[in-house]
């Protein structure tokens, strides 16, 4: 059986607001100055016929605006508010009741959740590494992990290359409740404006970001329970990620984030481009070249394009006054631009 407000929703749907509407003015207009007034009385002072009448009584009885008298075929005008409240309540109230039972079905997942979190946890230190076959079971895992950690999460990340991951370094901010929260990123990060706004957005929420020449891969520390480690190979359309449970594993990701760490700088929003980080930077260059590493893979190490890279050399074969790269080694290394000290020589 139809509820009042469903009727009445029907009816509307069904009324020329062109015609209706100006019907349904003049009756009650009519009714409201000479009320109580009957049908006949209607009709013939509006020039309607009988059906028109009933018709448009009919329908502002259901809108509550007119109302049957008792004991005769007459009808009074009530006030639109007084109908309105009668039309509301009811259906306040149901709004309410469904609210409460959204309220209820809330509380039984998330309770359901909880049990499924904490087995799966549970589940996943029986095997050391589990494979995450795609970007949204990482974020699921990923997700459930920050949200349940009590302590340091830490993460190292190229914000603006690949691999792409399941999380950008302001959204694994935001995931995070009361847990401290460290991100390293390459000291490239400081040139884009995009990554300089959204890294300033995780400064914000009250996370430590530092840059640094040390970023040797993409991976999240959650405390001491997981090591969330993402990979991609040229040829693959997705990441590759793996969660990582083993303690000798997650303990040795610690101790080499600590190191990148202390030899990071921190990242200051106000400052534009690298800002004092540019020797580091350059350093850095000529370090992993000096080691022998091709020019797109020194590119992909400081996380910066192949052009940007040959820039970047070019300034500092042009500051060191050299024209050729085994004199910018030796210079470079005699200045103490190398790692591993000053080497004795002639140019």
């Amino acid at each position: 059986m139809l509820d009042t407000a469903e009727r009445l929703r029907m009816r509307l749907q069904n009324v020329d607001p062109d015609v209706e509407g100006e019907l349904i003015v003049r009756v009650y207009e009519f009714t409201l100055a000479h009320q109580p007034a009957t049908f006949s009385q209607v009709a013939t002072a509006l020039r309607m016929s009988m059906a028109d009448t009933r018709r448009v009584v009919d329908l502002l009885c259901e809108l509550r605006i007119l109302r049957n008298a008792e004991e005769s075929e007459s009808f009074r005008a009530i006030l639109p508010e007084a109908a309105q409240n009668e039309l509301v309540i009811p259906l306040q109230q149901a709004v309410n009741e469904k609210r409460r039972e959204l309220g209820s079905i809330h509380e039984r997942l998330h309770a359901l959740s909880g049990i499924f979190s904490t087995l799966g946890r549970s589940q996943h230190r029986n095997d050391k590494i589990v494979h995450l076959l795609d970007p949204q079971q990482a974020s699921s895992y990923l997700i459930d992990s920050l949200e349940s950690c009590t302590s340091e999460v830490l993460a190292m990340q190229f914000p603006d290359g690949e691999p792409r991951l399941a999380f950008q370094p302001c959204e694994l901010a935001k995931v995070l409740h009361m847990a401290p929260f460290r991100l390293l990123c390459p000291h490239s990060a400081r040139a884009k404006a995009t990554t300089r706004t959204r890294l300033r957005q995780v400064v914000d929420s009250g996370a430590q970001v530092r840059t640094t020449n040390h970023i040797f891969g993409n991976f999240i520390l959650a405390g001491s329970e997981v090591a969330f480690i993402t990979h991609q190979a040229p040829d693959e359309e997705f990441p590759s990620t793996v969660a990582v449970y083993e303690p000798m594993v997650i303990s040795l990701l610690h101790r080499l984030y600590e190191f990148a760490w202390q030899s990071g700088m921190d990242f200051e929003a106000d400052v534009v481009s690298y800002g004092e980080t540019l020797p580091d930077l350059s350093a850095g260059i000529i370090t992993l070249l000096a080691q022998g590493l091709k020019d797109d893979a020194v590119a992909r190490r400081i996380g910066i394009g192949p052009r940007t890279f040959r820039r970047h050399f070019s300034d500092i074969m042009d500051k060191l006054g050299v024209s050729s790269r085994f004199q910018a080694g030796v210079v470079a290394a005699r200045a103490g631009l190398v790692d591993g000290g000053p080497i004795e020589g002639p140019v």
